[in-house]
């Protein structure tokens, strides 16, 4: 059977649009909220963890640094529900830490493990209130 060469072409760039209006980012409303903070859990700075602050409006997620300090831009504004994913963090701080050192070995950063309950902002049990603006909360994980 032969195939109409207009037909496959048109067919051809139906694929791409689709392709390229749903596959991709997915691009939130700006909110011009940041939230920063500290992350600590017990008397420790946690210097590896991904932090995700969401509600049913949208997400955001920064890494923090060594030093345990996050900052994420684009929060959803009311009440946010935090996780805070370690295991997502080590690569980030290895990556950092190889950076930091050009390529010399010095050693790995501190890795500090949160319990998994703390990973998904659902289970987490963590939330503040985002406000339009800068907002500020530290994050304390009792050991």
């Amino acid at each position: 059977m032969k195939q109409n060469p207009a037909r496959l072409a048109l067919f051809g760039c139906a694929l791409v649009f689709v392709g390229c209006r749903f596959g991709g980012d997915v691009r939130y409303p700006e909110t011009g909220a940041t939230l920063e903070g500290t992350l600590t859990y017990g008397n420790d700075k946690v210097g590896a963890a991904l932090v995700i602050a969401q509600n049913d409006s949208g997400a955001a997620t920064a890494f923090v640094d060594a030093n345990g300090h996050f900052k994420l831009e684009n929060v959803p504004l009311g009440e946010v529900n935090i996780g805070v994913n370690t295991e997502a963090g080590k690569g980030e701080a290895m990556g950092r830490a190889m950076s930091q050192s050009q390529g010399k070995s010095k050693g790995t950063p501190k890795i500090i493990d949160i319990p998994k309950q703390f990973w998904d902002p659902a289970t987490s049990g963590i939330k503040t209130k985002v406000n339009k603006g800068a907002n500020t909360f530290d994050i304390a994980i009792p050991k």
